[in-house]
């Protein structure tokens, strides 16, 4: 017989005790106080007893359920995590491919300027032709430096956001040391306690079930010897078939 059984069987009892007064109960000399006997006083203690045996159980159940979202947010914790190291690889890549960018546009300045200086050499004369020449190349050069200015900028700008990403995986590592040393503290302190309330809870249910089949035999005599007709008492009739079910 179950938990819900055994405290409805219990429930059941205290009715027809309080309402029937069929032999449970004695009245007094007065006839405004009921006395409970002293089997009637234990089945309410064991009833007592039940409902803190069901409320352990349901806190060791909401114990394990903690312990399950735990591990459900520290795998997310994880995830985010592997998230922010595959973006720090992408701007890493783009960080190097930017430098190899400058690394030609300064030597492609470097060309135009010795090539300026040459033609300087070669050409006092201030030529049409040669100034013409001269002309074209400084602004080659500097559509150049303009170029190079602006990747310098994106340059930045990427080791700016690197420089954020890097921040946001260290303050992701220590709330991540941070969350599993909760999470051990919580296993390490749930697996004793939860193991010890187990095997007491488990003796508790034995102990209680060895009881309610002393008492079911108990409260089958004291139907019988009461002298009512419990076959015509609906009441009465099913705490007899509740009673007759195996645990």
């Amino acid at each position: 017989m179950s938990l819900e059984s055994i405290i409805e069987n219990a429930h059941l009892l205290l009715h027809i005790t309080l309402n029937a007064n069929v032999g449970f109960a004695e009245i007094s000399a007065d006839r405004e106080k009921l006395i409970f006997t002293n089997k009637e006083k234990e089945l309410l203690k064991w009833l007592e007893r039940l409902e803190s045996l069901k409320n352990q159980r349901r806190e060791q159940e909401y114990a394990l359920q903690i312990q399950k979202h735990m591990s459900t947010f520290n795998l997310v914790e994880t995830a985010n995590e592997f998230r922010l190291k595959e973006e720090i690889k992408k701007k890493e890549k783009e960080l190097a491919l930017l430098r190899t960018k400058n690394m030609v546009k300064d030597k492609v300045i470097g060309s135009v300027e010795i090539g300026r200086a040459i033609l300087s050499s070669l050409y006092s004369s201030n030529s049409g032709s040669h100034v013409s020449c001269l002309t074209k190349l400084v602004n080659e050069r500097d559509s150049l430096v303009s170029e190079f200015l602006t990747s310098h900028q994106e340059l930045l700008k990427a080791r700016t956001e690197l420089a954020k990403l890097q921040q946001s995986v260290i303050m992701c590592h220590n709330d991540n040391r941070e969350l599993t040393r909760k999470i051990k503290d919580v296993r390490s302190q749930s697996s004793a306690s939860t193991s010890a309330d187990l095997n007491r809870l488990q003796r508790d249910l034995s102990e209680a079930e060895a009881k309610l089949e002393v008492t079911k035999n108990v409260l089958q005599d004291l139907i019988l010897e009461s002298g009512v007709n419990w076959v015509a008492d609906e009441h009465l009739l099913k705490l007899m078939l509740n009673i007759g079910k195996e645990i």
